[in-house]
């Protein structure tokens, strides 16, 4: 398989930064001097553009992780003594008990259709241009598909614009259905299309695996959207990729999420993050204890935020590979030397009980609340993103959006579901176990199929979608009680409603 280089993943970063900010805004700018009449007549001019198109991407590990993953069984925010409080916004998003101005709910609306404004806007002028950009009109209309995806599957009914100088300045929302079979249509006729090149100058960026790998998430999804199961294109789509023979298990889990993660053979899309980057990746300041700076040599002190719920965390056998992703117990120095937390001698919660840990600084996979005294060493803290020696508030990992590992989860969930009796089934899923140092499944049940893709796919943003599709994002657990099937889809946010009055608001809000 060719491998990208680190020079062209800061290449495609830099040329990033400069689309990164203004992404959240529905009125889109355009980040370049090219415009039709000066005409995008080279490589190096597209791709400059096209590049631009993927800005938002970079807010996959902000408000869409917080929407896919706090808002499930994987994770959550408690508000420890203070932090992560911020008038209750976390616990809400938690216990499904959101408001339509959430500031997630409404900054993941900006972001992402201001992608598909951003892809439509490119898409016209590069067919205005007498260049030869139908390569890149392409790519831009399967990244389209992936910013639709996300709406679509955040909201139900969106809007379906797909023109910039022509568009409807308050577009209605188009039924799901129809915007489901927009993006099927789009991704079938482009696949063919797109280059088959791994890494290199297609490093973040679609090629045909990594659309074949959204078009199958899309059918995977398609009972929940259509109430049409597509279970045999999935594993069509799925084996396509396999006998493509360019993606393989890394032979440990973990490498796939190093600060060096450009050279992984499993990861087919990533969006890649700098730590020179404004807008980036800061998974080690949102989820480690301020004291944890000591531990890493920071230069800044993290914010102990995101922990993993007890539950999930217990899920794990001890014997898991994976399970390496938690930080959990005595927290030390660089050096070795135990870490000391004055505050954990003196904390009491809301029910008058002492942090038992004390002041030694020992993060507990045990949580004692949510809210509001949640105490400052408790949940096992989110490592699965390597942290590196000596960073400030921004980290280089890439994050992946579709992985191998993923692609055979993928088709072994569609086998057992057209048969659970399947042995092709039950051997994807060894392989991927395996690689964990565990033990084959046989036979197959829901729960082992829903516990495998939860603990491999964890903290990927796939958490919500998936318990979704289980049925089982209306379930109750810890801190969570409300069980509405409405809580299935986001509300529009408010501000989107402020702006066009011919958005309708989702049942339930």
């Amino acid at each position: 398989m060719k491998r990208t280089s680190i020079l062209t993943k800061l290449t495609l970063v830099g040329i990033l930064l400069a689309g990164t900010n203004s992404c959240s805004d529905l009125e889109t700018t355009l980040y370049s001097e090219l415009t039709p009449e000066t005409e995008y007549t080279t490589t190096d001019t597209q791709l400059a553009t096209i590049v631009t198109a993927y800005a938002p991407l970079r807010d996959y590990h902000e408000s869409y992780f917080n929407l896919q993953e706090l808002s499930s069984e994987t994770s959550a925010a408690p508000a420890k003594f203070g932090p992560w409080d911020d008038g209750g916004i976390w616990a809400r998003l938690h216990r499904h008990e959101w408001e339509n101005n959430l500031g997630s709910i409404e900054n993941a609306w900006r972001v992402y259709f201001g992608g598909i404004s951003n892809c439509n806007r490119f898409i016209e002028e590069f067919s205005a241009t007498a260049g030869d950009t139908e390569a890149a009109i392409n790519e831009l209309r399967v990244l389209r598909a992936q910013y639709l995806f996300m709406v679509m599957d955040l909201w139900g009914d969106v809007p379906l614009v797909t023109s910039f100088a022509d568009a409807e300045v308050n577009p209605s929302r188009t039924p799901r259905t129809e915007v489901y079979n927009f993006i099927v249509s789009e991704l079938e006729e482009l696949i063919p299309t797109l280059p088959e090149t791994t890494g290199g100058e297609y490093y973040g960026r679609f090629n045909k695996w990594a659309a074949m790998s959204l078009l199958a998430n899309v059918y995977l999804n398609a009972e929940v959207y259509t109430g049409t199961a597509q279970w045999q294109k999935v594993a069509d789509l799925t084996q396509q990729i396999i006998d493509g023979g360019q993606y393989f298990l890394e032979p440990a889990y973990l490498d796939n999420f190093t600060y060096l993660n450009e050279g992984s053979g499993e990861n087919i899309l990533v969006v890649p993050y700098s730590k020179t980057s404004g807008q980036a990746l800061v998974m080690h300041m949102k989820t480690l204890h301020p004291l944890n700076k000591a531990t890493y040599n920071f230069t800044d002190g993290p914010w102990n935020g995101f922990t993993a719920l007890e539950e999930f965390y217990n899920s794990f056998e001890d014997t898991d590979a994976r399970k390496e992703m938690f930080i959990t117990g005595q927290q030390y120095t660089a050096s070795g030397e135990p870490i000391m937390d004055p505050n954990g001698a003196i904390e009491i919660d809301s029910q008058g009980n002492p942090d038992p840990d004390g002041e030694p600084l020992i993060f507990t996979p045990y949580i004692n609340e949510l809210t509001p005294k949640a105490f400052s060493q408790s949940g096992a803290r989110i490592g699965k993103f390597e942290f590196e020696s000596g960073i400030a508030l921004a980290m280089d990992n890439d994050v992946p959006v579709y992985r191998y590992g993923g692609i055979l989860l993928m088709r072994a969930e569609a086998l057992w579901r057209m048969d659970n009796g399947s042995t092709e089934a039950v051997e994807l899923v060894r392989q991927v176990r395996e690689r964990a140092g565990l033990g084959e499944i046989s036979p197959l049940t829901e729960d082992d199929i829903y516990d495998e893709i939860q603990r491999e796919l964890a903290f990927e943003c796939y958490s919500r979608t998936v318990m979704i599709r289980f049925d089982r994002f209306t379930n109750q657990w810890w801190e969570k009680t409300i069980t509405d099937p409405n809580k299935n889809l986001y509300p529009v946010p408010t501000g989107a409603r402020n702006g066009n009055p011919n958005l309708a608001q989702n049942p339930g809000y």
